[in-house]
């Protein structure tokens, strides 16, 4: 018997790809058995264009909607935690839906793998299908499944058409697959690289039989695995319609043409800013249950011409259970850049990939971790989000055009997961996952206040589903879903604020959920120039309580203060902790993360503060001690004392803070000729750039020291920011403070950190001269 074996470079490549994490190269490595489908139309006329843009944008959008009515499963109709996608032979986004959008830097990476290292052997073929849920190719973690299909035309691959869905169940230590307590892969849910589940239109029974043979509910894994091959299906034939009515030059020409202009437009759009260097490094908790150690993340954007280059240089060594491959490290770049950068570009992933280079330190790091660091979570994904996020509008809030279209840190900065198992009243096993705990609210704009639990920046539609379509499928009750009005983060415009959700089991005794993600007390919600952090909210339980014999009563606890009230000893449960019971009698509390704020709280409007105040959006007390703002008896602004009380606080601050670390500079002389934050000026020199702040025109800083250390610090402890925040110290070994960076002339908070008290300022700002441009 002759057994054909892989070429020895091909197998060398494929074995690296699925240590380090798979990215591909410049030119992609085919077998020469495939012939591409490269003609196009290089002159379309522009009605045709933008046409056939359309019906790429409702093609997709109709994949989307078939594939939500065959799954069956709230994660996907609810939760939109999946997306689809066409894509050019080489695997190039055209369009992506507006569900998780980190799923735009994982398509491409499945469709080039697969050509680079399925091309050889049975081949692709017209009517094959592949599945794969590999992060080390990419994927987020190992319940995102994708399957993606080629398209062929005269024998020649065309396109492909994409999905991914978060499938619920597929195995590991801990129902759903979110496993907090993981040291490495091997408790966690199997994966598999690209693998053919159709072949020449034939369904692989025996590898749809070994995908779900895993999982703890394989009846419903096959409706959802069955509903992905007919998206794919449904997708290829509206597209292969498309080619038989346009031809397929035209079509292809179209698709060229949606990349073209979306790359053009975000190199057009990167140009406007000043070439510099902008960069983060933060802390996070919560690796594994019981581990109290900090780790730092760090994470640069270098801006030069229309190009941007991305490294996580700073970043620890993987550890735990919140790592993440260097793919995914890409996706959550794309994905935050899309809306960002290309918020007019059909959510256009190829686009914006094609502007930005990566250069992923290796060594086996939280945001690069190699083969077999522990990947299943989600949360290195939201973590390395909300980093990216923070630092892209951190660097586009100066510029006019497109500091329109930034907001401050959103929902799932710091991520919790409520996952839910057992068994219900008939002994049926279930594993599901409410999104209460993930669609909280979006952070404030530069111009208004954010969005109050409006979702946040991995997805463009956040449902959280309703609390009926979610008692029908879970087995507990809903007490409350009540909004939490005074939760955002406080700013010149403040960020949106969340909800606090209450259930308790019913019917059921063998009934858990989980208390995992990050720790909370360390949020990730930073404001924006100056503006204040986020919560990161809180979790709490009990255990046999009265609430059964007050639900037959009659009587139902209103939110919160109520539960509090009803059940002393309600109290937040272990961290990371998978099982906690949720049988008839228990409750548990979960908040959805607030949206963090914009700008120095004492910039805000006075009658904004008073309409904050009388609405309930402020807490008692917060309108003078936050903004500065003094009310009079009947709740409106006292003009007169409010300018003596906001003087009064900028001179507090100043006499409060620390000395700048750096003697500071004499006012720059020259003209402003940019901005590298909406509070700081880069101004002319003859020996180099000057950061200035952009309210008095005091000078911080050279262009290549930064203009860190050229502020007064002041530092807050979390807590005193507002109950809504834990102590650090009861999670974490280390003391944090939020740290203020402030003018020392005037006083204006330029910006803000989370730190340690004795952390040196991270230079998170440089310009050289050649950057400099009017």
């Amino acid at each position: 018997m002759n057994i054909a074996v892989s070429h020895p470079s091909e197998a060398r490549r494929r074995a690296a790809s699925l240590l380090d994490g798979y990215m591909p190269g410049e030119k992609l490595i085919v077998d020469p058995s495939v012939a591409f489908h490269r003609d196009y139309e290089k002159n379309l006329d522009p009605v045709t264009y933008e046409v056939l843009r359309s019906k790429f944008w409702n093609l997709n959008w109709d994949h989307q909607e078939a594939l939500r009515r065959a799954s069956g499963s709230l994660v996907v109709v609810y939760g939109f935690d999946f997306n689809t996608s066409i894509q050019t032979e080489e695997g190039e986004g055209v369009v992506f839906g507006p569900g998780n959008l980190f799923f735009a830097g994982c398509a491409d990476l499945c469709v080039k793998w697969t050509l680079e290292h399925r091309s050889g052997g049975s081949g692709i073929n017209p009517g094959d299908v592949f599945i794969q849920n590999d992060p080390w190719v990419g994927t987020n973690h190992q319940m995102d499944t994708a399957v993606f299909a080629p398209v062929f035309v005269d024998g020649k691959l065309f396109a492909w058409v994409y999905n991914v869905v978060h499938q619920r169940e597929l195995g590991g230590l801990e129902p759903g697959g979110f496993v907090q307590q993981a040291q490495d892969v091997y408790s966690e849910a199997t994966f598999m690289p690209p693998i053919k589940i159709v072949d020449r239109g034939e369904l692989r029974e025996d590898v749809l039989d070994m995908w779900v043979r895993r999982s703890r509910l394989p009846d419903l894994m096959t409706l959802e695995t069955k509903a992905q091959l007919a998206g794919v299906q449904f997708a290829k034939r509206r597209l292969e319609e498309m080619i038989e009515r346009y031809g397929a030059g035209v079509v292809k020409g179209a698709m060229r043409g949606v990349i073209d202009n979306a790359a053009r437009t975000v190199g057009r759009r990167l140009e406007k800013l000043p070439d510099a260097t902008w960069g983060d490094l933060r802390y996070v908790a919560g690796s594994s249950p019981g581990d109290k150690n900090l780790y730092k993340l760090g994470l640069t954007f270098e801006k030069r011409g229309d190009r941007l280059l991305v490294t996580n240089e700073g970043t620890d060594r993987s550890v735990g259970s919140f790592n993440i491959t260097r793919g995914v490290l890409r996706a959550v770049i794309a994905n935050v850049f899309i809306p960002l950068l290309a918020y007019d570009q059909f959510l256009c992933g190829a686009g914006v990939l094609r502007q930005i280079d990566f250069l992923v330190e290796g060594g086996d790091r939280i945001t690069s971790a190699r083969h077999p660091a522990a990947v299943s979570t989600s949360i290195g994904m939201c973590t390395a989000g909300a980093q990216a996020h923070y630092l892209a509008a951190k660097m586009l809030s100066a510029d006019p055009e497109l500091g329109a279209h930034v907001f401050a840190a959103s929902c799932l900065h710091t991520l919790v997961v409520n996952q839910v198992f057992g068994r219900d009243e008939n002994g049926v096993p279930y594993a599901n996952f409410p999104f209460d705990s993930v669609v909280g609210a979006i952070g404030a704009f530069t111009f208004r206040d954010g969005i109050d639990h409006g979702g946040g920046i991995l997805s463009m539609m956040n449902p959280v589903g309703s609390c009926e379509g979610y008692e029908r499928e879970i087995p507990f009750l809903y007490l409350y879903r009540k909004e939490m009005p005074a939760s955002g983060g406080h700013g010149q415009f403040r960020g949106g604020c969340s909800f606090v959700s209450g259930f308790t089991g019913h019917r059921t005794d063998h009934a858990f959920i989980s208390s995992g993600g990050l720790f909370q007390t360390v949020t990730q919600g930073l404001g924006l120039v100056g503006g204040f952090p986020a919560t990161a909210g809180l979790m709490r339980h009990a255990t046999g309580t009265d609430v059964p014999a007050l639900l037959a009563g009659g009587r139902l606890p209103g939110g919160s203060e109520e539960l509090e009230q009803l059940v002393p000893d309600l109290a937040p449960p272990p961290t990371k902790k998978f099982d906690n019971r949720l049988a008839e009698g228990d409750v548990f509390e979960s908040w959805a993360q607030p949206g963090a704020g914009y700008g120095d709280p004492l910039l805000r409007d006075p009658q904004l503060v008073a309409s904050d105040a009388s609405s309930g959006r402020l807490l008692d007390g917060d309108a003078l001690r936050i903004y500065g703002v003094v009310l009079n008896d009947a709740g409106s602004v006292d003009a007169d004392a409010t300018a003596q009380a906001r003087e009064k606080a900028y001179e507090q601050r100043l006499s409060q803070a620390g000395k700048p670390r750096r003697p500071g500079l004499p006012r720059p002389s020259g003209k402003v000729i940019g901005k590298v934050l909406a509070t700081v000026n880069v101004c002319e020199s003859a020996e180099g750039p000057v950061l200035a702040c952009s309210h008095c025109g005091t000078g911080l800083g050279t262009g290549e020291t930064g203009y860190r250390a050229g502020c007064a610090e002041l530092d807050m402890p979390l807590p005193s920011i507002s109950p809504y925040f834990g102590d650090p110290s009861t999670q974490v070994t280390d003391a944090l403070v939020f740290r203020r960076f402030l003018c020392p002339s005037c006083g204006s908070a330029l910006d803000g950190v989370i730190c340690r008290p004795a952390d040196e300022p991270f230079n998170d700002i440089t310009v050289t001269h050649e950057g400099t441009r009017s």
